[in-house]
């Protein structure tokens, strides 16, 4: 009898990246499944789903459309399974939109998977949790890549920024113990992996919900001693949550990656104080020059929203001038997406979408002409 198939759509951050690693790993060594080649070739379905931006939810929802309308038309027994962030926000309403899905996960729940699988559960099951269990980390991942891997050391976000939906998809910051992500690494040695990239929402609060003495940087001191890795890399780091002591320790390792990505999002004080980051632009200034002074090197990178509720063309110019300023290594753009829960979602003077677009070119723009200028 041939094994059964699974086939996986995935969307959105690195963080979903290494979820669909571990949907998959547990697909083959739990419930014995092959991975197919075509989606419409497999048993089932997992369309691991992003809801950071309204655009990334669509191209999900449109997948799903299809091939429930191929499932129809063929009479298949496919199974469809709706994973990630978007069933973690919206639970049991999905299933007003999507009647036909046999299986909604959470980014907190991956590992119903199997059990939902090998027992035959009903249609329309539904399994969410508010936060991440650690002890139910995944310990056989099926990596798409040969020489580099995806190592989460936290899940979740406490900050709220108004604009991100993070915090409702994801969960509250929970923290790895330090001995699963060294033997998680450890056991990369027996394969080809060079290079590992420490996941989390805000890297730089790691342990701060379960150790009083040990912080990120002190992690990456243990992670470098591991010998056959040529490069770590970290994502994303919080401005607020940089520390000295972690700029002079990557300053002291040099196999921690010198590209060093923390968001700035706007380059305007009232604007970043409506989004709640906690910092000001001339704060986060402070901090590059920081980092420029102890890690000569460092390609500083970031992340810029256009058209939040109420941003007005002098401080949408403002981000432009930071852009001008900075420099930046690398630079993602995007416009503001109302997501739903968020604080920012319900604010006043929300941009039309013709604004929106017109000041995501001129960025654009100014990103072509002014980054890009650190080799």
């Amino acid at each position: 009898m041939a094994k059964k198939s699974f086939y996986i759509f995935t969307y959105g951050c690195q963080m979903n990246k290494n979820d669909s690693e571990i949907m998959a790993g547990m697909l083959i060594n739990e419930c014995n499944y092959d991975q197919s080649a075509k989606p419409d070739k497999a048993d089932i379905l997992i369309f691991n789903t992003c809801a950071v931006r309204n655009k990334a939810e669509q191209r999900a929802f449109s997948r799903i459309r299809e091939f429930n309308g191929l499932r129809k038309k063929n009479k298949s027994q496919q199974l469809l399974i709706l994973a990630g962030c978007i069933p973690q926000y919206e639970k049991e309403n999905i299933f007003k939109e999507f009647p036909y899905l046999d299986l909604v996960i959470g980014t907190n729940t991956l590992e119903f998977l199997p059990q939902y699988l090998l027992n035959k559960q009903a249609k329309n099951t539904i399994k969410i949790e508010e936060s991440k269990n650690t002890k139910q980390s995944a310990t056989q991942i099926l990596r798409s890549s040969k020489d580099q891997a995806w190592i989460p050391i936290m899940y979740g976000c406490n900050n709220f920024c108004s604009y991100c939906i993070v915090p409702h998809t994801r969960g509250r910051e929970v923290s790895r113990k330090k001995e699963e992500i060294l033997t998680e690494i450890e056991k990369l040695k027996a394969g080809s992996y060079k290079e590992i990239v420490l996941l989390g929402q805000n890297v730089n609060s790691y342990g701060a919900n379960l150790y009083t003495d040990y912080d990120f940087a002190d992690l990456l001191e243990d992670v470098h001693r591991f010998d056959f890795l040529k490069t770590i890399n970290f994502l994303t780091s919080h401005p607020k949550d940089i520390s000295l002591k972690l700029i002079q320790t990557i300053a002291r390792l040099p196999q921690i990656g010198r590209e060093i990505h923390f968001p700035l999002q706007a380059g305007d004080d009232e604007i970043l104080q409506k989004m709640n980051r906690g910092y000001t632009f001339n704060d986060y200034k402070k901090l590059t020059l920081l980092i420029q002074k102890w890690i000569p090197d460092a390609k500083i990178s970031t992340d810029l929203i256009v058209g939040f509720p109420g941003e007005t063309d002098d401080q949408f110019k403002n981000t432009i001038k930071a852009v001008k300023e900075l420099g930046f290594f690398r630079v993602n753009t995007a416009a503001y997406s109302p997501r739903k829960g968020t604080a920012a979602a319900s604010m006043e003077n929300q941009h039309s979408e013709k604004i929106k677009h017109e000041r995501l070119l001129l960025l654009l723009e100014a990103v072509s002409k002014y980054a890009f200028n650190k080799d």
